[in-house]
């Protein structure tokens, strides 16, 4: 398995813990730069881009939707672990 992957699996169970509902999204089914992960938790809409613990390089146009997305009053991060996924939850003060 990619440490992507890994990373992303980790989150997606995260998730399922807190009790929250998420979807992977697909490229192709959503516009391009969409994060990985589209989530609602404790009421907030929470979008992740996963990236590989190291060298994963996060685009302009993932830089512009994860903008877009906190723009609009959501909360979006890129994460590359699962203790980075904790650290922005609490960030945005969403657990």
């Amino acid at each position: 398995m990619l440490p992507e992957k890994r990373v992303e699996t980790q989150i997606k169970r995260y998730l399922d813990n807190l009790g929250a509902y998420w979807i992977k999204t697909l490229g192709g089914s959503v516009p391009a730069g969409t994060p990985d992960i589209l989530a609602c938790v404790n009421g907030y809409f929470v979008a992740i881009e996963v990236k590989k613990p190291s060298g994963g390089v996060v685009s302009e146009l993932q830089k512009f939707q994860i903008k877009k997305i906190q723009n609009a009053g959501g909360v979006a991060f890129v994460a590359k672990s699962i203790d980075e996924v904790k650290s922005e939850l609490s960030r945005f003060n969403v657990i």
